[in-house]
């Protein structure tokens, strides 16, 4: 069986979406021949799309969010449409791309990942705010239109699958909801790992975005466990502080970590190795990577319930994922909780890497999308 992998970036480029487009091509790739389908921007696109940005931001105060526009989608559609006819395959798979088969017509059986659907971005993530009303209403559209062409839709989350039924109409029988696994090139062994509780409180917060990511209430949590006599350590990795944090002994700031240089993959993995929680009091979020990383390495989180989160964190299991309204105290003493009962926090670092086993994991997304590219060609 020959599968066609479509997306607006390179699967073979390790940043795209966070990893998660190559990360799905190398398992798709373990098992069948793979054709890639992937396109560049013509000049003549790029700036019509690019004036209409610019006048919106000058004219009007507004934020465009061009891949969500028509005239994209339909150049997008086109090419791979075209592309189709020469490049034959059996299945398409299209990664987080809606613009790529909105306006497709194909009998090609299509595979549609995501871990949201426009509809449900509006307003919570800052990326999609204050558009204007006809960048929403054409972003809806051709949002739709992709979720139902699609033969089945692989959904990072419950979240996503509830839009998807709800705001699009999808029917739910051919919705899959099936967690990213950890976008990482080594995944320890189980006995590398040194999950005896050793006493200590070592935090890492990991993200780009201070502020999306709940950075002032982790900052809080950390002075709070300080207050409690706890002795906590914070590791803060992939962005800097707006704070001053040079009396901060106990906090280490390391702005960016490259998971693809293999001398930086290696310090992150140490960091992993001596961590404890890692703390996330996420604003928004539509699926959770991070947490299944984490959990690879018997790391529980203490998240937000908010998004995508409850896929990826379930409580007691491999974390606690608190109410969105919860504030630093609620994390400090979560956190004094976890760590104040050794056995506890060590009963949930072991559970935390039976989670990542048992659903957390690449591999387990493979062989659900052989399954269900299998039966697709079957009928």
């Amino acid at each position: 069986m020959k599968i066609g992998f479509a997306a607006r970036f390179s699967p073979l480029d390790k940043r795209s979406w966070s990893g998660t487009t190559h990360y799905t091509y190398q398992q798709i790739k373990k098992n069948y021949e793979v054709e890639i389908f992937n396109y560049k921007w013509t000049w003549r696109v790029r700036e019509w799309l690019t004036m209409q940005k610019s006048l919106n931001r000058k004219l009007f105060k507004k934020h465009t969010v061009v891949e969500f526009l028509k005239n994209y989608a339909k150049f997008f559609s086109k090419q791979l449409e075209n592309d189709l006819k020469r490049r034959p395959v059996d299945v398409l798979f299209v990664s987080a791309s809606s613009q790529m088969i909105a306006y497709l017509e194909t009998a090609i059986p299509v595979i549609y990942m995501t871990d949201a659907t426009f509809r449900q971005l509006q307003g919570y993530y800052s990326y999609f705010s204050n558009l204007p009303a006809y960048n929403l209403r054409q972003g809806i559209e051709l949002d739709r239109k992709a979720f139902l062409k699609t033969a089945h839709c692989m959904l990072a989350s419950e979240w996503c699958k509830n839009s998807a039924v709800n705001d699009y109409g999808v029917d739910p029988n051919k919705i899959s909801v099936i967690p990213c696994g950890a976008n990482l090139d080594a995944i320890p062994q189980l006995s590398d790992l040194n999950l005896n509780a050793p006493g200590q409180c070592r935090l890492l917060f990991l993200g780009v975005e201070w502020d999306r990511k709940g950075g002032d209430i982790a900052l809080e949590t950390f002075r709070l466990l300080k207050e409690k006599g706890i002795n906590p350590h914070l590791h803060i990795i992939g962005c800097v502080p707006p704070h001053d944090l040079s009396a901060e002994s106990a906090i280490t700031v390391i702005p960016f970590l490259d998971k693809n240089d293999p001398a930086q993959f290696q310090q992150l993995q140490q960091i992993f190795f001596q961590t404890d929680i890692l703390l996330l009091p996420t604003r928004a979020e539509c699926a959770g990577v991070v947490f299944s990383e984490s959990s690879a390495y018997g790391i529980p989180s203490i998240t937000t319930n908010t998004g995508g989160v409850s896929t990826y964190v379930k409580d007691g299991i491999n974390g606690f994922a608190l109410p969105v309204e919860a504030n630093a105290d609620a994390y400090a003493n979560k956190i004094g909780q976890l760590v104040s009962d050794q056995q506890a926090i060590q009963n949930l670092k072991l559970s935390s890497r039976k989670h990542y086993e048992e659903k957390l994991n690449w591999d387990l997304w493979g062989q659900q999308f052989a399954a269900i590219a299998e039966q697709l060609v079957r009928h």
